[in-house]
């Protein structure tokens, strides 16, 4: 309600809620998935594997695993900042969003610099490397939050007329 006694209408939350419930339940489910190979590596040794972490490409790497979930969690908690009636919850699913695709860009230039070594510099130590090796969850989870950022790209303006302004002194 502004000064005037007007009630601005907000942007209805729906779409994007459900966006940040996928995408936030995807990168928890795999992140758990990743953490759970990684821990069975070094606390069972390395023959240790987990049947749907080989079909999707999950490898075991715990700090891998707590990036996807820290995503996760990101777009989950703008889910329920959005239900609960805030409206700057969405800010989170824009959050989780760009750190999806910072994460993703990351990955790609280490798997680009792998191709370099394999390819380019013939490292021994990458004889064999396929791009399939270098595949991870964060890559090909991407790929949903990419194609919201480019169609909500202008959804996530500032409302006008929301500035506050504060001088702390």
């Amino acid at each position: 309600m502004d000064i005037n006694g007007t009630v601005e209408e907000k942007p209805d939350t729906n779409v994007p809620m459900v966006f940040s419930v996928i995408c936030g339940s995807l990168y928890i489910i795999l992140g758990l998935l990743q953490m759970a190979s990684g821990a069975g590596r070094i606390l069972i040794g390395t023959d240790f594997s987990i049947p749907l972490a080989g079909i999707l490409l999950v490898p075991a790497d715990l700090i891998g695993a707590f990036v996807l979930l820290l995503i996760g969690t990101v777009f989950i908690y703008g889910v329920m900042e959005m239900r609960s009636g805030i409206y700057e919850g969405i800010s989170y699913a824009y959050v989780g969003i760009l750190l999806a695709l910072i994460f993703a860009i990351i990955y790609l230039l280490v798997s680009t610099g792998n191709m370099l070594e394999a390819y380019l510099l013939k490292n021994v130590e990458f004889a064999g490397w396929t791009p399939l090796s270098d595949m991870r969850p964060g890559i090909y989870l991407a790929i949903l939050p990419l194609f919201a950022y480019i169609k909500w790209k202008d959804f996530f303006e500032p409302i006008s007329g929301t500035n506050i302004r504060m001088d702390l002194k």
